[in-house]
């Protein structure tokens, strides 16, 4: 049925790091990339290196009437969103994978998030950070996946892991819930804690996901070792097998780190959410001479002690928004929000808080300062 609504199409419609107006397959019509994909370079020379590529006859016509629209038309459509909007995209793809984990296109979703994910941290780390610090804590089952990803994206790329390995700790911090589902949600704003039947629930979702993945067709032997190993701790107290510091990867160390942050920073029903500095602060005090304490201070020297993202006082008194890492964990650039506290205006003059007088104070809540930002126009690309 696939192969009749297949057509040949040209590897020279392929660009990378440019949303795709097409689905590509293979010869036997396996779908290679989905409409919309944002392929990496490396890729594209993968496809190119094909013998033929496929697509769906509908889409080789709209392509053929594009080839004819005006330059700034076209151009319109190569422009991306900023990093912000898409990833925000991605939390809705994310949310079809979590909500019905048994589909049969579940697989390719994943696939199709992983691609997106690691493009949009490769040209926009600092906006990508800024999603974790800058989100609302509704849809946690979701959010939090993503999250982690991105943080394990950023820490695996600082310590030059090679490419499939960054790709399957990625998967894996997707997907590294899906037995739980939306149930997250739910246990994210329980007052009362942990039923007995819920503890139990917690405790075997790793070889649960596990089995769920192989079901809808993951081979991949490292994807499925990190995802089971993700909740073991170095020194024995982890789960769901209790193994100890020689018996876990590094990955699935590095998404136990991220899942960790990202808890702490995004908040409960019973607390509030901790300071990213305060969160960093406690998981470098876990620092020592093990592979663990060489990969927390990574994660802390890939973070920040002030991610993009936060509010922040300044020694003179400006109020101001992290818009990206400076030279040192403490020394961030900054956005001036307001020069007095009394003025929520934009003057959106920069600031290296390395320098004399521009030193970092103190992360400060402000809730009305916030809900007046365009984050969008803050990390524009």
């Amino acid at each position: 049925m696939m192969r009749k609504k297949i057509v040949p199409m040209s590897k020279s419609a392929i660009r990378a790091e440019q949303p795709l107006l097409f689905p590509i397959y293979n010869k036997n019509g396996i779908l290679l990339a989905e409409k919309g994909s944002l392929l990496t370079r490396s890729q594209v020379q993968k496809l190119e290196k094909l013998s033929e590529i496929f697509t769906l006859h509908r889409a080789l016509e709209t392509t053929i009437v594009s080839k004819y629209a005006k330059t700034e038309e076209r151009n319109s459509i190569y422009r991306l969103p900023p990093p912000l909007e898409r990833l925000e995209t991605l939390e809705e793809l994310l949310f079809e994978v979590y909500s019905t984990p048994n589909s049969s296109t579940c697989l390719s979703k994943i696939l199709t998030l992983v691609n997106r994910l690691q493009t949009i941290c490769e040209k926009s780390p600092d906006a990508a950070i800024a999603k974790i610090i800058t989100d609302t804590n509704d849809n946690y089952s979701v959010k939090h996946p993503l999250h982690t990803a991105i943080l394990c994206e950023l820490a695996a790329g600082y310590l030059n892991w090679d490419i499939e390995e960054k790709r399957n700790i990625i998967a894996a911090a997707l997907t590294m819930n899906l037995s739980l589902g939306m149930i997250q949600n739910k246990l994210l704003d329980q007052p009362q804690p942990l039923s007995l039947e819920q503890q139990q629930v917690i405790h075997d979702h790793p070889e649960e996901t596990c089995k769920l993945l192989k079901k809808i067709g993951v081979q991949n032997s490292q994807w499925i070792d990190y995802v089971l190993k993700h909740h073991e701790t170095i020194d024995g107290k982890g789960y769901p097998s209790g193994l100890t510091e020689t018996d876990i990867p590094m990955a699935a160390l590095l998404i136990n780190l991220s899942d960790v942050y990202c808890a702490k920073v995004s908040g409960r029903s019973y607390r509030e959410p901790i300071f990213a500095n305060v969160a960093a602060r406690d998981i470098y005090l876990e620092k020592d001479n093990t592979e663990k304490g060489t990969l927390i201070e990574v994660f802390v020297k890939t973070l920040g002690l002030y991610p993009p993202g936060c509010l922040v006082r300044l020694e003179n008194d400006e109020l101001a928004i992290v818009v990206s890492r400076g030279n040192r964990v403490d020394t961030p650039i900054v956005r001036v929000l307001s020069s007095n506290p009394k003025n929520p205006l934009l003057p959106k003059v920069k600031r290296n808080t390395q320098q004399n007088h521009y030193g970092i104070k103190n992360i400060v809540l402000d809730g009305s300062i916030e809900a007046s930002l365009d984050y969008n126009e803050v990390w524009p690309t």
